[in-house]
């Protein structure tokens, strides 16, 4: 992700109108090889999948998107919060999928540490922590939005914090709330400490 932000993207979708049909396909080209970087780290982190390559995850990403009919999109920030649940929702189908093929149904335990660390192999990771993640809308989206940056799009604390136009401490403590509140939702005990 580039440390400033792009004046192109933003200006780009300030002057464009909401019924804009060529929108996406306009402001797509202009972030494409960022969200590439984006895919690449979010099928590292959370699905070890060998069937979904980043060009793929990217394209789905804008199929996903181009096919909502209303589709209005603020700010740069927002065109990045909309590709990363996009990608958390792809990546959680493909991992549902899997899991269906395996036929598992293990009760899972891990802490939002474990899955951000290192990229896993369990399908039935990927499925808990997005249920605990859709729970947690209802509670503190903000939150949501935070777990989406940092495990589905592997952003740092800096990026995140210039996405969400928050300071990098705050999302570091948040990021510590983030991950008291899915360990207690998968029953498990979050580790202390780490940061964002």
């Amino acid at each position: 992700m580039r440390q400033a932000v792009d004046p192109g993207v933003t200006q780009l979708l300030a002057a464009c109108a909401d019924d804009d049909a060529d929108l996406l396909a306009r402001v797509f080209p202009l972030v494409y090889e960022e969200l590439k970087q984006i895919a690449h780290r979010a099928l590292l982190r959370a699905s070890g999948n060998a069937t979904l390559s980043t060009t793929a995850l990217v394209n789905e990403t804008y199929l996903k998107l181009v096919g909502h009919a209303n589709l209005t999109i603020s700010d740069r920030a927002h065109l990045f919060a909309l590709c990363a649940r996009a990608m958390r929702q792809i990546v959680v189908d493909h991992a549902r999928r899997r899991q269906a093929d395996k036929r598992g149904g293990q009760k899972v335990t891990m802490s939002l540490s474990g899955i951000e660390m290192e990229s896993t192999d369990r399908p039935e990771t990927i499925v808990a922590l997005d249920e605990a993640l859709t729970a947690l809308t209802e509670r503190d989206p903000r939150l949501v939005r935070l777990i989406e940056y940092r495990v589905f799009a592997g952003l740092d604390t800096r990026q995140i914090a210039e996405l969400l136009s928050l300071t990098p401490r705050t999302i570091q403590l948040d990021w510590l709330r983030a991950r008291a509140w899915v360990g207690q939702a998968l029953a498990v005990d979050a580790e202390p400490g780490g940061e964002a």
